[in-house]
């Protein structure tokens, strides 16, 4: 009996070591044509739209955005598992490659974006067949003066040719690609670019954030591990319901229109006070209201039912809608969308928060009642205005005697920022700073507050603002859920 499970544990950890090779090769598939599954994300995407909408908030209040990849990270441990059962349960090598390959399969096909038998079946075939080769590496018989240093060897090769799917997975991934074909990106041309205004000078501070956030540099938060990549030429923009004129554009079509550019705050409604869920870009599109206008909005009308090709949703007011800041933006700081930020569309509204800035836009049918999206289903704020806040960048550490700035930005959606004040004492006085002119209303707003520390030791640095409407930033401190954070940001400053 002893003995029998010890020959079990010994299957099982060839199946384990085996699967290894065979999920780094489905990822650098994956990598290569995203409409190749991977099978634990294709799963952990399907597992995230199944979780009812409080444990789903538990886990971001408790994870934050660390929930899905520990999601993933899991998952990828139980297709290793499902690895070991496989080779626990059949001596032949060959059967338990087609058992792995099952799973693999079942995982591919959960997949809720993009879900593609076909594709699901030969990222199954590739991760079953180097399944099987490894685990009959390391069960070939062999004479038993030589098995142990076969053994070392197969598991050698095992490890080194795994480690180098994974070092190599970006160029591997890039020749499957070619090899398989990839869908068709855009460029997007003759986008405009805000005329420049003339503003008063601003001091060069270092550890202040530029005030154009670059693409790549912008945060990204979504529902999805595996974005969807679609394919710009077939890519269409569906404008429906309650209208007069139905609209079905193309890319070509929406870049044709009237074309402005917008530099505005983007921030994510699970923000902490103070934290990094938050970028201020140069946005080209259609205003969305021009857009309405050409659909000719039934009176009836009262919020946007808007789509996504990942299954999101978010309900718009169409108030909201309708204000000028509002864009379908094609294009992020003069280039066109990046996948992750949602190519080849999505709707940019500097009132609200992310939630209600949808990617990878599909369709936008006109309702006459109000709409609660994803995420307002999941019990969070169905309408997601932003609130003021500010954020202090700098300094760390300074030493006393030295002058230095005090530094940061504002935001308050649409309302603009009047002041920033800095409290150094507690909240006992506060401080009027230097506001830099923002590049448009709905951008952040640069400030400073030069500072001369007289004393070695902590300081404690507040902040807040007041917004375009005359009201201070809240000082309550809450968490983000349900409608976003509130309270003064606070930092310790180090004093040599």
């Amino acid at each position: 009996m002893a003995r029998a499970r010890a020959r079990r544990r010994q299957l099982g950890l060839e199946g384990a070591i085996a699967a290894a090779p065979a999920l780094a090769a489905t990822w650098v598939a994956h990598l290569g044509s995203p409409r190749i599954p991977f099978a634990p994300t294709a799963l952990a995407d399907r597992l995230i739209r199944l979780t009812p909408g409080d444990v789903a908030t538990a886990a971001i209040d408790r994870l934050h955005h660390a929930a899905q990849q520990l999601l993933a990270g899991g998952l990828v441990v139980a297709f290793l598992a499902t690895g070991a059962i496989a080779a626990a349960a059949w001596r032949s090598s060959w059967r338990a490659a087609l058992l792995f390959s099952a799973m693999l399969l079942g995982g591919g096909l959960a997949d809720p974006v993009e879900p593609s038998p076909p594709r699901a079946f030969l990222g199954a075939a590739i991760g079953g067949a180097l399944y099987g080769l490894a685990l009959w590496a390391l069960r070939r018989p062999r004479e038993p003066p030589r098995v142990d240093l076969g053994r070392r060897r197969a598991l050698i090769a095992i490890g080194a040719s795994t480690a180098g799917l994974l070092l190599a997975s970006g160029p591997l991934g890039q020749a499957v690609g070619w090899l398989l074909g990839r869908p068709r990106g855009l460029r997007a041309s003759g986008l405009p670019r805000a005329s420049g205004i003339s503003r008063p000078p601003f001091p060069r501070i270092a550890g202040l954030v530029p005030e154009v956030t670059p693409a790549v540099e912008h945060y990204v938060v979504d529902i999805d591990i595996n974005d969807p990549e679609i394919d710009g030429p077939s890519w269409r923009l569906e404008v429906g319901g309650l209208v007069e004129r139905p609209l079905r554009l193309s890319f070509a079509e929406l870049e044709r229109l009237p074309l402005v550019e917008e530099v505005s705050v983007l921030t994510c409604i699970s923000n902490e006070v103070g934290g990094p869920l938050v970028g201020d870009s140069r946005w080209q599109g259609v205003r969305l209201g021009e857009l309405l206008a050409r659909a000719a909005v039934l009176p009836s009308a009262r919020t946007l039912l808007v789509t996504c090709a990942d299954g999101y949703s978010a309900g718009i007011p169409l108030a909201a809608a309708l204000h000028p800041s509002a864009l379908v933006a094609i294009a992020q700081d003069g280039e066109a969308l990046l996948r992750e930020h949602g190519f080849p569309c999505r709707l940019r509204l500097p009132a609200l928060y992310g939630m209600l800035n949808p990617k990878w836009v599909t369709s936008i049918e006109l309702v006459d009642h109000p709409y609660r999206g994803y995420w307002a289903q999941q019990g969070w704020s169905p309408t997601a205005v932003v609130r003021t806040e500010s954020r202090i960048e700098t300094p760390q550490s300074v030493r006393h005697g030295e002058q230095a700035w005090i530094a940061g930005v504002a935001w308050a959606g649409i309302r603009g920022i009047r002041a920033v004040e800095v409290s150094l004492d507690e909240e006992r006085s506060w401080q009027q700073t230097r506001l830099h002119q923002p590049l448009s209303p709905w951008a952040w707003t640069q400030w400073a507050y030069p500072w001369l520390p007289e004393r070695p030791g902590r300081q404690t640095v507040l902040c807040r603002a007041v917004d375009g409407s005359g009201r201070v930033q809240e000082r309550l401190r809450r968490p983000p859920h349900p409608s976003g954070a509130s309270g003064y940001h606070r930092v310790e400053i180090a004093v040599a």
